[in-house]
């Protein structure tokens, strides 16, 4: 099939772990790779992904070939594999905005490039290099610059899949606008392969599936990379717990106690997240049923599988000339997307839409 050809809004450690998923898929096209949930997505596989271009604002990326740019201090996930046909693929100057406002602007030196490009910059290049999809992955908190990409996308007439927290396709008039141009539109906030969501979610649906009543429940999260870091301010992860929540009440937690979200920055963990999650809840003669359980996860790969689906549900969605916010693959793919499902009612509508 045709190459779906995908730019980077963000050359952090998710992008850096997409990366290397879509190089290991381009060098042998027919292995069976562990995390991919699906070997095809609307006929494409993950070797038919090519990264054309990337936007970043950081001094040790712009102007850089991308595979150049993942060797930038900041990136802290491992190293598994080094890129193919995409390490070449330019990291362009993206507008500064509030990319680095809180704890990140500590850490990273804003390209000069950046205080000259603007969202019409950011669309020629969209264009120039006939992007498909735009995938947003910028840090939690941003929300001028994803609403820029995403108005730039828009322009371009490239499908986004916005992985941030912030407002996209929840908004109904910048996805009534998508609706009118043609143009998919897919998010919000991405839902890790196995992360914690996907474990809280389960958790509470094994036990409303078995009859119990929710008393209450907590996620608390930890972790060392950049997110965690920038999550470590609390005006700009306000957002995290606000998709957090929407993701717990699409599984069916109504008028319960609970909190869910990113708790500290333990910088020595680098790219490992912990997760400690509880529910408790009334069984049989008001007898209680208590879960607690720890996730240990390496953060950004356990991303990576996501977005590989995705992109995929993007341009599939293109192809049937789907557009505005696509309801089919979203529930499993994103915390806080406009329809929320269950787990498995979010899995089965998912697979349903890719083949």
């Amino acid at each position: 099939m045709k190459a779906i050809r995908v730019a980077l809004a963000g050359t952090g450690n998710c992008a850096w772990s997409f990366s290397q998923f879509v190089a290991q898929a381009q060098a042998d096209p027919e292995a069976s790779l562990p995390g991919l949930m699906c070997r095809t997505v609307g006929g494409y596989r993950l070797a038919d992904v090519r990264v054309v271009a990337a936007f970043d604002v950081d001094a040790d990326k712009v102007g850089r070939p991308l595979a150049a740019a993942f060797e930038a201090p900041t990136i802290s996930a491992t190293r598994f594999t080094d890129l193919g046909a995409d390490r070449d693929a330019p990291v362009l100057a993206a507008p500064l905005l509030d990319g680095l406002a809180g704890p990140l602007g500590e850490v990273i030196t804003p390209a000069g490039e950046a205080r000259d490009a603007t969202s019409e910059s950011v669309a020629k290049a969209l264009v120039e290099h006939d992007v498909d999809v735009l995938v947003i992955t910028l840090p939690t908190g941003a929300a001028q610059a994803v609403r820029m990409f995403a108005e730039a996308a828009l322009t371009a007439g490239a499908a986004v899949v916005n992985c941030t927290p912030e407002v996209v396709a929840r908004d109904a008039g910048l996805s009534a606008r998508f609706a009118d141009a043609g143009v998919p539109l897919l998010g919000d906030d991405l839902r890790s392969h196995v992360g914690a969501t996907t474990l809280h979610t389960a958790l509470i649906e094994l036990l409303l599936g078995r009859g119990l009543e929710l008393d209450s429940t907590y996620q608390l999260n930890v972790g060392g990379n950049t997110d965690f870091l920038n999550l470590a301010d609390a005006t700009r992860s306000a957002t995290k717990f606000t998709s957090k929540a929407n993701a717990l009440r699409a599984a069916g937690m109504t008028d319960v106690s609970g909190v869910a979200g990113p708790t500290g920055f333990i910088g020595h963990l680098a790219d490992t997240k912990l997760c400690f999650a509880n529910v408790r809840a009334t069984s049989v003669l008001g007898s209680e049923v208590q879960l607690d359980v720890k996730l240990t996860v390496e953060d950004s790969p356990n991303a990576a599988g996501v977005i590989a689906n995705a992109v995929r549900a993007a341009k599939t969605a293109a192809d049937r000339n789907l557009s505005g916010a696509v309801d089919g693959p979203a529930p499993m793919l994103f915390k806080s997307p406009p329809n929320g499902l269950p787990e498995s009612q979010a899995r089965a509508a998912f697979l349903d839409f890719a083949s």
